[in-house]
């Protein structure tokens, strides 16, 4: 039973790898098509994006399965949390290139950005009114 339950710390630890791995290859695509004023990179950067997502629910689903059957104290305790706001934070940096103002999807004036790009509020609260 114990080594089923290391395996799947593992796995979740490999998972978050992964997806560390997806949001950086994310990130330098759109840096380059930004760079480069290339839509499909663009394109692509916002289709790999669901991946991320897709990533990101099965091993929260994943960690909180485990904190419920297995009951982890201490330091495997602390290794699922850390997973779980892991999980959480490199979704948040992997959605940055397909829906922030300032990202290639959104530069693209000939084009609409397949999701909605607002920028920050904070940004034009201390803006002039015309």
């Amino acid at each position: 039973m114990r080594d089923a339950y290391h395996e799947e710390l593992d796995s979740i630890g490999d998972g978050l790898v992964e997806m560390a791995r997806l949001v950086g290859s994310a990130i330098g695509r759109a840096t380059t098509a930004l760079l480069d004023a290339d839509l499909n990179i663009a394109e692509s950067v916002i289709a790999a994006d669901e991946k991320v997502d897709d990533l990101q629910r099965e091993l929260e689903n994943r960690a909180i399965t485990l904190l419920a059957r297995q009951q982890p104290v201490a330091t495997d305790l602390r290794i699922v949390v850390t997973s779980l706001r892991m999980s959480a934070d490199l979704e948040r940096s992997g959605t940055w290139p397909a829906t922030s103002p300032s990202s290639p999807a959104c530069a693209f004036p000939r084009r609409p950005c397949r999701r909605t790009c607002t920028a920050p509020s904070w940004r034009w609260a201390s803006s002039p009114s015309a």
